[in-house]
């Protein structure tokens, strides 16, 4: 057995590890060990310490480059057993396997891979959490000392990048293991040293300090995300760490004088996309466009009547009388519409829908970023249903976005996740946290369904869920939670049991429950469902769309929450209700027609009959701007109510 001592640098393996190929020593007779030696304050130069073997390796014999980089980043970690590891992985190259770095499941390619992350975190570690405190140095110029503990010895591969940010300033950095010095000029390195007296902090701290508050955003805070950024072992040697729980603790209160402080001095739209004149659909196929052009053109009937129908000349005509004012005073935000709906909101599900945003079908010119969209937005309708949270999770910076970008009594109404109401959601939209853990077999499938993971794990995406949308509970304006089930969930002991847990998660959240399949409002069922959703206090949503279809409902008013009443609208194109190809803007694309829009006031007269607190009506015939000007329409027809 051989014993080879070297000092603990990767020069000094190097040159023993050549030593030991041009002996044709194998690994399993080698014993690696560190000298104990501590080197005396010295200058970096280019010649490093040897080992006491300095002979070259035998001739022919070559590794690759990457293997020498690997190496030399490994050799700063702490592990005492990386010189044998590097020795063995380098007998392998050397010894008929020249790809073996390429074979990343190879338990000691493995290894190396983990060591070389340890070491460059924590080198980005050394860079980032260095603080140092103005000292009197030997000349009495102002000198610079810092104390930092490492996780790994990333000291003398980390310097020079300090070298290079204070090249003017004299400083010191003290660790346990090594020290380094700059004068202005060079690098001396030194033997490690236990923390001395004068890294207690300085008079500069303080407006550290306050520097840190100033630019604290406490929208943004997120704990343990900080945490994995900045590990608490690099607390004590870090200023700004005193301030972060009294920071933390006082952040919820900024955020809502945030929130105030913005509907209070809301941003004014351009003169140049102030509204100009009514929407008007044109015939099916086609964009629908902004402008109070002449009737003549509006009638044309339309290719496809029952699904696209066109506005007659009278319809036309009632919409210009009625005027773009009438409808933004009726559905203006904190301005109940007048008439006997006065609890009545009325808006779209989306704000962003592509066939929505194209041209100038809804938006002026110039209206062309989410901020700006959804502040016109906002100028025109009272409430918007959130439709990408199906999708995927919102985060807790997005909905302080919307709630700041939205006057006072806006409404949002979010529909759930679609893990949470038994949907299929593509893995490829899931967050990195709950994706990391997911078998391979459901990542190769690319869909993912609620009830393929542990209940711990559904409680983490309900918890998170929720708290993102707190800054928009926190500011009155989160509406209710909607819960749109699919078309497999269907009336059973297993589903009673869902809605009474979803009832237990949401807490004093609003939630809204659409059924998907016809079975839930049969006329034997109907009564059931509608009394067990009332025990809840979970709102009945009414819903009117395409018949004659498994996942069709009759559109059946009635009440279960005296907290919400809501009415969905999806149009009724049934030949591609249930098209599982056909993209989303064509299922939905139909425009009603003014008997439709007639029978819906009729169901909206009806539902403010009950006895609640808000009755929200959404259009969910998305489709270029239909949703958008049936909203406008309805909008207009409530004040003339007797």
């Amino acid at each position: 057995m051989r014993v080879v001592e070297i000092a603990a640098t990767f020069d000094a393996w190097r040159d023993a590890a050549r030593e030991l190929l041009r002996l044709g020593t194998p690994p399993a007779g080698v014993v690696w060990r560190d000298e104990t030696r501590e080197p005396e304050l010295t200058p970096q130069s280019p010649a490093r310490a040897r080992a006491g073997v300095s002979r070259p390796g035998p001739a022919g014999t070559s590794v690759p480059r990457s293997f020498l980089s690997v190496a030399r980043t490994v050799a700063c970690h702490r592990e005492p057993e990386r010189w044998a590891l590097l020795y063995r992985v380098l007998w392998r190259l050397t010894h008929g396997e020249p790809h073996l770095l390429a074979v990343v499941t190879d338990s000691e390619v493995h290894r190396l891979v983990m060591m070389t992350r340890a070491v460059r975190r924590s080198a980005h570690k050394m860079k980032a959490f260095v603080r140092f405190r103005g000292v009197a140095g030997e000349s009495g110029d102002p000198a610079y000392l810092a104390w930092f503990e490492p996780a790994q010895l990333v000291v003398e591969r980390t310097a020079p990048f300090f070298a290079r940010r204070f090249p003017a300033m004299r400083w010191s950095i003290l660790t346990p293991d090594r020290c380094v010095h700059w004068d202005r000029r060079r690098l001396c390195f030194g033997p490690g040293v236990t923390r001395p007296a004068g890294c207690t902090g300085d008079e500069l701290e303080e407006l550290w300090r306050a520097y840190y508050a100033s630019i604290f955003n406490p929208a943004r805070l997120n704990l343990s995300a900080m945490r994995a950024e900045m590990p608490r072992r690099y607390w004590a040697n870090l200023p700004e760490t005193a301030a972060i729980g009294e920071l933390s603790r006082a952040a919820p209160a900024r955020v809502a004088a945030m929130l105030v402080q913005a509907r209070a001095t809301p941003e004014p739209l351009p003169e140049e996309v102030a509204p100009v004149g009514p929407l008007r659909p044109l015939r099916p196929g086609l964009p629908v466009a902004r402008s109070p052009e002449p009737a003549r053109e509006l009638d044309a009937p339309g290719d496809d009547p029952a699904h696209d129908p066109g506005l007659s000349a009278a319809r036309a005509r009632f919409i210009r009388a009625a005027g773009q004012t009438a409808a933004v005073e009726t559905a203006r935000p904190g301005e109940p519409a007048r008439g006997v709906i006065g609890r009545a909101r009325i808006g779209v599900a989306g704000w962003s829908d592509p066939t929505l945003t194209q041209g100038q079908v809804f938006y002026p010119r110039g209206i062309d970023d989410p901020e700006a969209r959804l502040r016109y937005y906002a100028s025109r309708f009272s409430i918007v249903e959130v439709d990408s949270t199906y999708y995927s999770l919102p985060s807790r910076a997005t909905a302080v976005a919307w709630a700041a970008r939205t006057p006072p009594g806006f409404t949002f109404n979010i529909k759930a996740f679609g893990l949470l109401t038994g949907h299929g959601v593509d893995v490829r939209r899931l967050p990195h946290w709950l994706r990391r853990g997911l078998p391979r077999a459901t990542i190769q499938r690319g869909r993912l369904y609620g009830r393929e993971l542990p209940s711990d794990v559904m409680d983490e995406v309900w918890r998170r869920f929720l708290g993102a949308l707190e800054p928009l509970r926190a500011s009155g304006k989160l509406g209710a939670i909607l819960l749109q089930y699919p078309r497999w969930f269907t009336p059973s002991r297993q589903s009673a049991d869902e809605l009474t847990r979803v009832r237990r998660r949401l807490g004093e959240v609003i939630g809204a429950v659409e059924f998907r399949h016809r079975h839930w409002l049969e006329a034997r069922l109907a009564d059931r469902t509608l009394g067990l959703l009332g025990s809840l206090d979970l709102a009945y949503v009414v819903v009117d769309g395409p018949a004659g279809t498994d996942s069709s409902v009759p559109a059946l008013v009635a009440v279960t929450s005296p907290r919400l009443a809501m009415f969905r609208l999806h149009g009724r194109r049934q030949a591609t209700w249930e098209a599982r190809n056909d993209p989303a803007t064509e299922r939905y694309r139909y425009l009603y027609d003014e008997a439709e829009l007639a029978e819906q006031l009729r169901r909206v007269v009806d539902l403010s009959q009950a006895k609640v607190n808000a009755l929200h009506v959404i259009y969910n015939n998305c489709h270029g701007n239909y949703a958008v000007t049936n909203a406008t329409e309805l909008a207009i027809r409530l004040p003339r109510l007797p």
